[in-house]
């Protein structure tokens, strides 16, 4: 490629993956009128990057999540700005970043896959509060996104998302519970899934889960495919185009067996190839923890039908109907053998003994009924 020749003032910034020079853009603006305005492309992006400015914007964590509000502040993130020039845009999905124009930086020095996270930022996203006051570095918290409070780890080499439960009402804190149950009808029903434990972090419960992502192997959320409003027919329709059709289908039986409320186009997707963005499989199942009726109260298990009849799925219909119509023969051999399942109990960190109970009485009922 050419050399590239830059002009203008200190707030114009290159657009990469990894050290592949993709933009030239600026960022225009004070405060809430903050905007990226692009000066130059020099590559072609990929069919699902329309528009590069809002692919940008996009990638940072939303402040409605716990915590983040107040770290983006205290790291000097919460302007447009600012974050791109202290985080450089970077996040574990994928290896697009940023960088002043002026700068030096390499994909090699940047890189969150191959560089220890900072312990004081991932301490704050997931506990609130000042824990230290390096908070100015490339962290993936700021590019991480969901509502519920999370942090990355590595452990091991081995990169891994912790994510804690709501709190404040009198059935909190169980969604954590709700990753690490569904993960197991997930491996029964033989789907691609990520696998969720248990820990303790702090004194808070939360669910563990390896990255699926690498340098190599990114992840590509369908709302990056399809930015409209989504039917399962249409859903249905792009995943076929990649082979993928019975993949998909799956997904959307298995969150009717879960009750997953929360299937929306941002926890659902493909793998690509980082360096050619070629798609190459559909992403692992993951994000479950707004299933398993998981806000339900004893009350709630005591007129379940009532309480059935007022959830359903983000996409679609009616969870029994949705799955009845999208039945194919191998997923319905899976699911007559998935019946009578019960849960393999954690060795430390459970639901009472009564409402797991329930929740394997309320599941194997809905396989028989989508069975029917």
């Amino acid at each position: 490629m050419a050399e590239i020749m830059v002009t203008g003032g200190d707030r114009m910034f290159f657009l990469l993956n990894k050290d592949t020079v993709l933009a030239r853009f600026h960022v225009e603006g004070k405060g809430p009128l903050e905007t990226i305005k692009i000066d130059e492309q020099f590559i072609e992006m990929p069919e699902w990057i329309s528009d590069l400015s809002e692919f940008i914007e996009n990638r940072r964590a939303p402040k409605k999540r716990e915590n983040i509000a107040k770290l983006l502040e205290m790291s000097g993130c919460h302007t447009l700005f600012g974050w791109l020039s202290i985080t450089h845009a970077l996040s574990l999905i994928d290896t697009y970043w940023v960088k002043p124009t002026e700068s030096r930086l390499t994909w090699e020095k940047v890189s969150l896959y191959t560089h220890e996270f900072n312990e004081v930022v991932a301490k704050t996203a997931f506990e609130g509060g000042l824990h230290g006051y390096n908070l100015s570095t490339t962290s993936p918290e700021y590019g991480t996104d969901g509502t519920f409070a999370k942090c990355w780890i590595r452990e091991g080499g081995i990169i891994k998302l912790l994510k804690r439960g709501s709190t404040g009402a009198r059935n909190a804190g169980l969604e954590p519970y709700s990753e690490y149950y569904t993960s197991q009808i997930a491996r029964e029903l033989g789907l691609d899934h990520v696998e969720y434990n248990l820990r303790k972090h702090g004194n808070k419960i939360c669910s563990v889960c390896n990255a699926f992502t690498s340098e190599q192997i990114g992840y590509l959320p369908f709302a990056g495919m399809n930015t409209r409003g989504s039917t399962i027919a249409s859903v249905i329709k792009i995943f076929e185009e990649y082979g993928l059709k019975e993949k998909v289908t799956a997904m959307f039986i298995f969150d009717a067996v879960i009750f997953n409320e929360d299937r929306h186009k941002g926890n659902f997707g493909f793998l690509i190839d980082n360096d050619t963005n070629e798609i190459l499989d559909m992403a692992p199942l993951f994000d479950h923890n707004i299933a398993m009726l998981c806000y339900a109260e004893q009350d709630d298990f005591n007129n379940i039908d009532h309480y059935l009849s007022e959830k359903g799925p983000c996409i679609g219909g009616e969870f029994i109907e949705d799955a009845r119509a999208l039945l194919y023969p191998e997923i319905r051999k899976r699911l007559q053998n998935l019946y009578g399942f019960q849960f393999v109990r954690h060795p430390k960190y459970n639901l009472p003994k009564e409402r797991l109970e329930a929740l394997e009485k309320v599941i194997n009922r809905q396989i028989q009924q989508i069975l029917e």
